[in-house]
């Protein structure tokens, strides 16, 4: 029993360090001493959509977009992310503050991350130090920091871990994923399907999507070696686990589909069906390191390199720059694909205890699996003609990334296990220095411009609170230039979603963006924004428009100047009533 009471123990120290070695990580890699903890440390481009999704959480923000004509958001929303939500509604029990909770939000994602690891790298049998170093390695992997900057719901790969393990249990264990009489007993039935929760409600559809692709490749593996159709069993099983759990989240939108009225998702987003070969995977973005593997020179070469990548390829070099491994996770990666070459008896779950070797092959077929599915021009791009909402095949790469890492940590348990005296000791040092240089290598790929977003949070705060006292309560606001919800894409120097910073710092106004496309409003809104000054003002004025916000940023920098001083002639009022924003790239313009 004391033995028990010190294992407990020590997993629970061990835990404690793995949250206290993120957070030493966060606050010196992302430098959150200069953080002000009431601004979001994004505010641009999809972070400021994840911005109002806090404030929508709280039943804020929803009410004040989409007029004159406002209508209730549409009961044909998906619900793609309940992960964020349960924590949005968790935090929201002590504050409500925006920054605050969206902060949290982006700050924890690393901590979920390296837990995960944590713990299957623990369940796959590694040591705790291993499972430790491996842990906080892909808690903040290169992939997590950069989709931080925008994507907070991809960077949250905490399920990607359980989904390589229900891979193994597949593969390994004989009495799971079987039904029968004894289903229940076995704990491990239990926890897939609370694994298979959390995986369909993780990653925005993708994250499920490539689980259950991974999935279908162990099946094809044991039906393969068994020539028999069932001992895929397990794994299909497990796909009908979490495909049950995704109903809830996207079967409403399903329903919009089939009665003609869709959701944000679907109204007004096109997906080309090229779309999958754009956003596909580049094996290069998986090895070159944006920090030249620790040396200057080396990244400075790089950055050359990505420039003309991204001035000769245009649309082809995106995202997909997303994915650099680390270097451990390179190492492991080739080495994966080299043992592709090496004849090997597979016997996974037929002996009592696994082998390193029959991992290890799984490893590799999941590994180049993903690359022949993911890269450019691949069966993901075929895919990607029909299936045409699947298009980030890029964004499959922390899987591989834990491929290779969880390749490298059984390895050197192996290693470990099997040597003694002084050649372990060696080995020990060498890993833990490869390990700590690895670590360090992969950072700064994070870099919240923390200052200017608070500048500018202020600003906004400030000029709004003008046009509130300007305007007056309930007033209606036409924002200009005109852009879409969901997803219109960027206007010259207006980022997506934009519109969204004048809503933001408000509590009394209403405005005309963030309507669903299709909608009265939107339609109204797209039309009389295309009318020409003198037209616009007269109907603003006819649905009791108070007023127009104008974002210059989304106009050509000729046109900009000319734009504003049209409106301000067509409103009829003096230049002394135009309120301007400090930053001299917003108005806002009484018509009444």
């Amino acid at each position: 029993m004391l033995r028990k009471h010190e294992k407990i123990l020590r997993e629970g120290g061990m835990i404690l360090l793995v949250i206290a070695a993120i957070a030493l990580s966060e606050y010196y890699f992302f430098q959150l001493w200069r953080l002000d903890w009431q601004v979001p440390m994004l505010y641009g481009g999809d972070g400021i959509y994840w911005v109002g999704q806090v404030q929508r959480s709280y039943g804020d923000l929803t009410a004040s977009l989409g007029w004159p004509f406002y209508q209730p958001p549409s009961p044909y929303e998906p619900n793609y992310d309940l992960i964020y939500d349960l924590f949005v509604a968790f935090v929201g029990l002590f504050t409500k503050d925006t920054g605050v909770v969206f902060n949290l939000y982006v700050l924890v994602i690393p901590f979920a991350n390296a837990l995960a690891g944590y713990a299957v790298f623990r369940m796959t049998g590694m040591r705790r130090w291993l499972a430790f170093a491996f842990g906080v390695t892909f808690g903040l992997c290169p992939y997590v920091q950069q989709r931080l900057a925008g994507h907070m719901m991809l960077a949250a790969v905490e399920f990607v871990p359980f989904s390589v393990l229900l891979c193994f249990w597949c593969a390994e264990d004989p009495t799971f994923g079987r039904p029968g009489k004894g289903f229940l007993r076995n704990p491990r039935n239990w926890l897939a399907l609370a694994f298979a929760w959390g995986i369909a409600n993780n990653g925005a559809a993708y994250y499920p999507y490539f689980t259950c692709f991974f999935l279908c490749v162990t099946a094809l593996c044991l039906i393969l070696r068994d020539r028999r159709l069932s001992a895929g069993t397990p794994c299909f099983l497990t796909i009908g686990e979490i495909v049950l759990w995704m109903i809830p989240d996207f079967f409403p939108m399903v329903l919009g589909m089939i009665a003609g009225v869709g959701s944000t998702l679907t109204n007004g987003v096109y997906r080309s069906p090229i779309g999958a070969d754009i956003y596909s995977l580049r094996i290069s973005s998986l090895l070159l390191s944006p920090n030249g593997y620790g040396w200057d020179k080396l990244a400075r070469w790089f950055q050359r390199y990505f420039h003309l990548l991204a001035t000769d390829e245009g649309p082809m070099y995106n995202e997909n720059a997303y994915g650099y491994l680390g270097i451990v996770g390179v190492i492991a990666f080739l080495a994966l694909l080299a043992l592709l070459f090496r004849n090997h008896d597979w016997r996974a779950g037929r002996e009592a205890v696994p082998r390193l070797s029959d991992r290890l092959w799984l490893l590799g077929r999941l590994n180049v699996a993903a690359l022949l599915l993911a890269s450019i021009a691949s069966f993901g791009g075929l895919i990607g003609i029909f299936l045409r909402f699947i298009r980030g095949y890029n964004r499959i790469s922390p899987y591989i990334a834990f491929f290779a890492l969880l390749a490298a940590g059984l390895w050197a348990e192996w290693f470990l296990r099997n040597h003694r005296g002084r050649g372990k000791a060696l080995f020990t040092a060498v890993l833990a220095v490869v390990l700590a240089y690895s670590y360090w290598e992969q950072q700064g790929l994070f870099n919240p411009k923390y200052e200017e977003v608070q500048t500018t949070w202020y600003q906004d705060a400030a000029f709004m609170e003008e046009v509130e006292q300007a305007a007056g309560e309930d007033a209606v606001i036409f924002q200009l230039p005109y852009m879409k919800n969901f997803e219109n894409g960027s206007l010259n120097n207006m980022w997506d979603y934009t519109l969204l910073r004048g809503p933001l710092h408000s509590d009394t106004l209403r405005f005309s963006y963030g309507a669903g496309y299709g909608t009265e409003n939107d339609v109204w809104y797209k039309e009389t924004s295309e009318l020409e000054p003198e037209a616009m003002v007269a109907e603003l004025r006819a649905q009791g428009v108070a007023g127009i916000y104008l974002d210059l940023d989304g106009y050509a920098a000729e046109d900009q100047q000319q734009t504003l001083q049209d409106l301000v002639a067509a409103a009829g009022c003096s230049e002394t009533d135009v309120l301007a924003h400090e930053s001299g790239m917003i108005y806002y313009i009484p018509l009444e």
